[in-house]
């Protein structure tokens, strides 16, 4: 399960709200590190044990195209 909505009208996933991401933490879509107040998206996926694995994703996609960056 992950922190978001499915649109019934246009069945588009919606993230739940935007948040700020701890220190050293990387977008998941591009891998870029996170800015400091820099508004996110996050999101969990569940494991099948131990707690779910938290992620982020930059809020303005014009930050994150989606492209991944050599870490």
């Amino acid at each position: 399960m992950s922190d978001t909505v499915t649109d019934k009208a246009t069945e588009a996933e919606v993230w739940e709200y935007l948040t700020y991401a701890p220190k050293g933490a990387r977008c998941s879509e591009c891998k870029k590190v996170i800015e400091p107040l820099e508004p996110v998206r996050r999101g969990h996926e569940g494991r099948a044990s131990g707690p779910p694995v938290v992620f982020y994703r930059h809020a303005n996609t014009d930050e994150c195209p989606g492209e991944t960056v050599a870490a």
